[in-house]
């Protein structure tokens, strides 16, 4: 019998645990057995939704919440991009196995299933193409349904044991979570528990595999032939966000209405021209790079849309070539350090309120992706949505931003252009940021302003930036009490060198008016003081978020003194508003973040009330954090360095990832 299996996050070593469990028993197992004992792993810890948000079929069959804690939730994978989803997710007394909608067979290599649910721990397969055959393996012609029995033992096809024995609420069943076409992630790669857009796991298939992590296989070039099965596959190897933003979509269309748009050099019109109108409206669009053609490092400026405007021609006093080109700009005027090149062009000469630069405004879903590309982004980045004097003007919803690389020209306080990377605005919600890099960004990574809410932002690698994230601009504006923000598993970072010259000034993570923000495995490095302020009843849960301070940078005669004035200045600006903090700690470091244990302190502040703000989220939220919320300390800060950022380790979110203590295994990774 199959011992439970725990999963953290992705099914990729369920499928190898499992696979060594059910060998204790003396029966030979095939790759059916072994996917479904996975499955029912995976049913044990939780890992399902009884919420259904849409099929990528469209389908809407929605079942019940079942067993221990899986789910029935949701649609069918669209069989044509080789996926495999089942509805009916969970098992136990009463609930199906693997029970779906459509039965419509995959064109590439996936397996489509069908039918109602059956009784406790029951396996019902009915569809066209692929499914699962009658002698228990998968690719036969068709299966009416499973031998199910409550109590009893469970078949696939009638003669394949799966489980063994089961029991009224099920102890180990096949339900839930099936393979894709039999494959597994191209190259070796490991598969892990992603969910469709019902709740059902669905892992890729090779072609979707290969597809985003080859670079030699450009966006149309793979098996998957239409935007639909190109965008379904890119939004499912992404994962799914947790918390607030959950239910951001970005431009994948379940509907089928998905477009692709791979932005390439080979214009006119310009990259920038290119991505302005890509994101603008409100009609599906994933955004992706050329493979071939951003391979190497390749600079995107959006304040070139406005460099045939005469106003900006005159702030420069130069040619629309040298505002194009602001390297040869300052070759001209003889900047020949970088730093001072983009200080002089950008904070000096463009430093003007009165100058028509603004971030181009992102529409409702809409995905911008940078995986497979080395495209980034400089001085300043995109709005989601839009507002006028603290009204929202736009508003935008269902955006991703994710793999994306922003660098700044420095810190200026208050520039006068605003040159956010990301700004979430105008009441636009349902939005994940997620996975990318903000280094030296001349104002915030990502600010929150003017009621935008169910925001999460996720596994972002923030370097050397002063004010990291706004959550409200004024003290006024009553709007701002309906923000709402997840952050999670971030890596806020002041590198040594800059730590005399940011280590005063490093804060808003975030600063906070009115709304509320839950943040949890967040991880800070030498951050000395105010790495966050809550004002005007905002309501801020910090939980299991470590600090660590390089000891190099002691700056007491004692570590006890250090530590106490550290522990002091960090949690201190909450004025007006509510804090709890849990299992948050500090360490002094090395340069490496190998932390001394013996230097340890826990954070402790508390201000007001603050409620467990989880359950403002889905249950398939709450199962995924009560699975990957780890406890401060070494493991954690490894991990979050190792998985933070556009380069970072696929993490937990996605069918690719790796666990977290694989990750571990892979090895160190530099902090900073």
């Amino acid at each position: 019998m199959a011992e439970r299996v725990r999963i953290s996050g992705s099914t990729a070593n369920c499928r190898d645990r499992s696979a060594r469990a059910v060998h204790s028993v003396n029966d030979p197992m095939n790759d059916l057995l072994r996917v479904l004992v996975c499955a029912a792993a995976v049913a044990v810890v939780g890992c399902g939704s009884s919420e259904n948000s849409g099929s990528p079929n469209g389908s809407s069959d929605i079942g019940e919440e079942n067993g221990l804690g899986g789910s029935a939730a949701g649609g069918a994978a669209a069989g044509a991009s080789g996926f495999v989803a089942a509805s009916g997710g969970a098992f136990g007394a009463g609930s199906g196995g693997i029970s779906g909608s459509a039965g419509v067979g995959p064109s590439i290599g996936g397996v489509a299933v069908s039918g109602g649910a059956p009784g406790a721990g029951g396996l019902s397969a009915a569809g066209g193409g692929a499914s699962v055959g009658g002698n228990g393996t998968v690719g036969g012609d068709s299966a009416q349904g499973g031998a199910s029995a409550m109590g009893g033992s469970v078949a696939a096809g009638g003669t394949a044991p799966v489980g063994g024995t089961s029991t009224a609420g099920g102890a180990t069943e096949a339900g839930g979570a099936v393979e894709s076409g039999g494959t597994d992630a191209a190259g070796g790669a490991t598969s892990g528990g992603a969910y469709g857009a019902g709740g059902a796991v669905v892992n890729p298939n090779a072609g979707c595999t290969e597809l985003v992590t080859d670079p030699n296989v450009n966006w149309r070039e793979s098996s998957l032939q239409t935007d639909q099965e190109i965008v379904e596959c890119l939004w499912q190897t992404l994962g799914r966000p947790v918390g607030y933003g959950e239910s951001a979509m970005g431009g994948y269309d379940p509907n089928g209405g998905s477009k692709l748009v791979v932005i390439t050099k080979s214009g006119p019109p310009s990259v920038e021209e290119q991505l302005a109108d890509a994101l603008s409206g409100d009609d599906h669009a994933w955004i992706v790079f050329d493979k071939k053609d951003f391979a190497d490092a390749y600079e995107v400026g959006m304040y070139r849309l406005f460099c045939s405007d005469s106003s900006v021609l005159g702030a420069l006093s130069g040619t629309e070539a040298e505002c194009l080109d602001y390297h040869l700009w300052c070759q001209n005027r003889g900047y020949t350090n970088s730093a001072d090149c983009l200080d002089q062009f950008f904070n000096v000469a463009l430093n003007d309120s009165n100058l028509p630069i603004r971030n181009p405004v992102i529409g409702s879903n809409k995905t911008l992706d940078g995986r497979m590309s080395e495209a980034y982004f400089v001085f300043s980045g995109f709005a989601i949505g839009a507002d006028s004097s603290g009204e929202p003007t736009q508003t935008s919803s269902s955006v991703i931003m994710t793999h994306l690389s922003f660098k700044g020209a420095g810190h200026v306080e208050d520039h006068q252009l605003d040159p956010d990377m990301i700004r979430s605005t105008g009441a636009s919600h349902d939005i994940w940021i997620h996975k990318n890099d903000f280094d030296l960004t001349g104002d915030s990574a990502f600010d929150v302003k003017v009621g935008a809410y169910n925001i999460t932002m996720s596994f972002n690698l923030v370097k050397n930036v002063v004010r990291a994230t706004l959550h409200g601009s004024s003290d006024s504006r009553e709007i701002n009490a309906q923000i709402t923000t997840t952050m999670h598993d971030n890596a806020f970072v002041t590198t040594d060198d800059y730590y005399l010259t940011l280590g005063n000034t490093g804060r808003r993570v975030p600063l906070i008016r009115r709304g509320t923000s839950h943040m949890w495995n967040n991880v800070f490095v030498n951050y000395r003081k105010d790495v966050l302020s809550i004002r005007v009843g905002a309501q801020v849960l910090w939980q299991d978020n470590a600090l660590v301070v390089n000891q190099s940078l002691q700056e007491k005669s004692t570590v006890e003194d250090s530590l106490a004035e550290l522990s002091a200045n960090l949690i201190r600006d909450i004025d007006g508003g509510s804090y709890r903090g849990e299992g948050t700690k500090l360490w002094f470091s090395d340069g490496a973040c190998n932390i001394d244990d013996s230097t340890m302190a826990t954070l402790t502040p508390a201000s007001g009330s603050v409620p467990d703000l989880s359950l403002d989220y889905s249950q398939q939220s709450r199962d995924v954090i009560a699975a990957e919320e780890h406890p401060a300390g070494q493991e954690l800060i490894d991990y979050v360095s190792a998985t933070a950022g556009k380069h970072g380790a696929v993490p937990f979110n996605s069918p690719l990832g790796l666990d977290f203590d694989s990750v571990l295994a892979e090895g160190k990774v530099p902090c900073q």
